[in-house]
């Protein structure tokens, strides 16, 4: 099902917004000081192009929060807030698009997808799009760090 969902994203749009983040972080990777929101750009790129199957996660929940560094972190959250007036319309793109998307209902798949895209479109930084698989881990991986800090208080 997977399969047929992102053949059909892909055709009827996917491909086209892929390639314009592809272009957008082809355009932000020119500069040094911008070339980590090229990488975010290159991320949501991936997304785009095959959505279905494919979940965002907080670096901080995949690598564990203790190996992302302070500088790491700070200079994401600048850079998250360079990124805002871009970010923001784009996030009231997608949320728009797949509100459009309930209206029909072959087609509500696709507005799950595009909320999950105003999700890193507004805050893209850090995030990074792994498999469903990748994700479960790092999620049960995330709840045993908290288990274990709760317990260890």
């Amino acid at each position: 099902m997977r399969f047929i969902g992102n053949i059909i994203w892909f055709i009827f749009g996917g491909a086209i917004l892929g390639l314009a983040y592809l272009i957008l972080g082809a355009f932000f990777s020119l500069t040094v000081i911008m070339h980590p929101v090229g990488k975010a750009c290159y991320n949501i790129a991936k997304l785009m192009f095959a959505p279905f199957g494919k979940e965002i996660v907080k670096e901080t929940d995949l690598k564990g929060s203790d190996n992302v560094n302070g500088a790491r972190k700070a200079g994401g959250l600048i850079m998250n807030l360079l990124w805002l007036p871009f970010g923001i319309p784009l996030m009231f793109a997608h949320i728009f698009a797949g509100i459009a998307m309930f209206f029909g209902i072959i087609t509500i798949p696709f507005g799950f997808v595009h909320f999950k895209l105003a999700r890193i479109a507004i805050w893209p930084i850090g995030a990074k799009v792994v498999s469903k698989g990748v994700a479960a881990v790092a999620a049960t991986a995330r709840a045993q760090e908290e288990f274990n800090a709760m317990n260890n208080n």
